[in-house]
């Protein structure tokens, strides 16, 4: 019986953040032929009920974010590369691209985001590797 599948999948939180990239790195030297990498870039969805305003002052631009993560994951020339971008909890979406695509490993920054972000959402990695369906490899 062979334990071999068509393909290993990948699926990489970017940000844009020094350790996002070093998550970029992290796929293009990992020992795998051909990977499947699903490139998630996520707006964080933080709004005050009482002001009825975003709480987070950046504007996130997920499609400038996953050009860049494609740019920079063009190197490795044997990936299948897919973008996905979303608004809401970086963590949760994630988790749930993860388990939609079946994958086996999932690539985030240990660290992200504004201050904003991180102190009302909590640690995104730290969340990421509590609640995944697979292997997590977090970047420092």
């Amino acid at each position: 019986m062979s334990d071999v599948r068509e393909s290993f999948t990948i699926v990489l939180g970017y940000d844009g953040s020094e350790s996002a990239r070093r998550g970029v790195q992290r796929v293009r030297q990992l020992a795998v032929e051909r990977p499947r990498v699903v490139v998630v870039a996520v707006a964080p969805a933080v709004r005050s009920a009482g002001l009825g305003t975003d709480l987070v002052g950046q504007v996130v631009d997920t499609d400038l974010l996953l050009a860049e993560a494609g740019e920079l994951l063009a190197v490795r020339g044997d990936a299948a590369i897919e973008r996905r971008s979303a608004i809401g909890d970086p963590a949760v979406t994630l988790i749930d691209v993860a388990r939609e695509v079946a994958a086996d490993l999932i690539i985030v920054g240990r660290r992200g985001g504004d201050f904003v972000a991180r102190t009302l959402h909590g640690s995104v990695a730290e969340r990421v590797v509590q609640l995944a369906p697979c292997d997590v490899l977090v970047v420092a």
